[in-house]
């Protein structure tokens, strides 16, 4: 099967930052997000998550151990953008050391400050006790994007990101029903 992302491809988040991002290109492509770090480490992290189901009630899940036969290094998340360079900057809020998010009872989801930085959104819930997101980010997180050709290209977008998702199953887009 072909795959979106090649694995060869991903990069430690450090080595674009704190450069300005200025590796990352401002073209229209797909991101992914990639756990470089200790597998004991993630492992260990807070893996449940408490989600909003239909009615508003509460759905309990937990982030498992589930890399793809052959991938070397765990989805985090997968998105699309008609600028890369900007999103992925946006998902890492890279101008925050510290937390931007409280730490929520029941494991609850908390509502991302943007809809661009579900990447900080997870990474902060499942370190509850890190101060200091952003340098575990930079530390243990890596990226793989692909360009696409053209910036209308809207439906190539969406359904690569889909396809993707569904291959992957990153962490940080599950999301419930509503």
């Amino acid at each position: 099967m072909k795959t979106v992302f090649d694995c060869a491809d991903i990069k430690p988040l450090s080595g674009y930052y704190p450069k300005g991002g200025n590796l990352i290109p401002a073209v229209p492509g797909l991101y992914s997000f990639w756990w470089l770090g200790s597998r004991r480490v993630l492992m260990d992290a807070q893996l449940n998550v408490t989600l909003k189901g239909p009615g508003e009630k509460p759905v309990h899940l937990r982030y498992a151990d589930w890399f793809p036969s052959g991938l070397p290094h765990c989805p985090l998340y997968i998105g699309k953008s008609t600028n890369l360079k900007k999103r992925i900057s946006q998902h890492i809020l890279i101008k925050t050391e510290s937390r931007v998010y409280p730490k929520t009872a029941n494991f609850e989801k908390v509502k991302p400050k943007t809809t661009s930085c579900q990447l900080r959104t997870g990474i902060e819930h499942i370190f509850p006790s890190v101060d200091a997101p952003l340098n575990l980010i930079m530390k243990n997180v890596g990226i793989s994007f692909c360009q696409l050709a053209e910036a209308k290209n809207v439906a190539d977008r969406f359904y690569l990101e889909d396809y993707a998702i569904g291959y992957y199953r990153p962490w940080f887009n599950l999301d419930s029903e509503r």
